[in-house]
């Protein structure tokens, strides 16, 4: 059982914004991994998690208590006025006995963390072991984005869209709400390396869903943020 502080907002239609009323650093997580997995020799297997919290919580998985940085990029900066879900998705292809042990998803927010474990059980049957040769570890997935972001107007605002980091050669795209490049003929937008798209100076009409497409070699993903930009004028934190 989490125990973590409630906030309440308010949404005003009439007004075209959202109020915060009530706001207390917190973090609980939302989509958990089941408790244990199994899968063959060369098989693939796919852990989920994902949190909400505020500030926008930072997710992360873990190995035997190793964070598995070789496996992916997860580290998020932290938006200190804002509200949102992440979620890692970790991908462990071509599974093989080393891939086995316990995994754990911690989400932070603030000073505030959350976490749950899957242990990964690994079996070799001798069919496996043969298949094996055929399998190949670089599928194309995105590992680590944000379904919600809600910050306040005149921040930056940072939607992370990161592939694990043994696929290669891969090409991030993020289009907006109308299907037109996210970041085209607004000097606001870029695009990082790490395929993050980030939003200067944010405003009530960047608004909406954006979509991040990862096309390459391993195929192609595409996952979706919503933004929602808070009136700062209006939002009462704390008060």
């Amino acid at each position: 059982m989490y125990t973590f502080a409630l906030f309440t907002f308010l949404v005003l239609s009439s007004v075209g914004a959202m109020v915060i009323q009530s706001h207390w650093e917190h973090v609980r997580l939302k989509t958990l991994p089941p408790s244990k997995v199994e899968g063959r020799t060369g098989s693939q297997v796919v852990l989920v998690c994902s949190a909400t919290g505020s500030p926008a919580p930072q997710i992360a998985w873990y190995k035997d208590s190793l964070f598995v940085s070789h496996l992916s990029s997860w580290q998020l900066e932290e938006e200190v006025d804002s509200l949102g879900e992440a979620v890692a998705r970790l991908t462990l292809p071509c599974l093989s006995p080393r891939d086995a042990g316990v995994y754990e998803c911690r989400a932070r927010s603030g000073q505030h963390q959350v976490s749950v474990t899957t242990e990964v059980v690994v079996s070799s049957p001798a069919e496996a072991e043969e298949s094996r040769g055929s399998c190949s570890p670089s599928q194309l997935a995105i590992s680590l984005w944000r379904q919600t972001l809600m910050v306040e107007e005149g921040a930056t605002a940072i939607l992370p869209c990161r592939t694990q980091s043994s696929v290669n050669g891969h090409q991030v795209t993020w289009r907006n709400a109308e299907g037109s490049p996210a970041h085209q003929n607004d000097v606001r937008y870029t695009v990082r390396e790490n395929g993050d798209l980030v939003i200067r100076d944010i405003r009530f009409q960047d608004m909406g869903q954006y979509t991040c497409t990862v096309n390459g070699i391993g195929g192609s993903d595409t996952v979706h943020t919503f933004l929602y930009p808070l009136a700062s004028e209006r939002n009462v934190i704390n008060k």
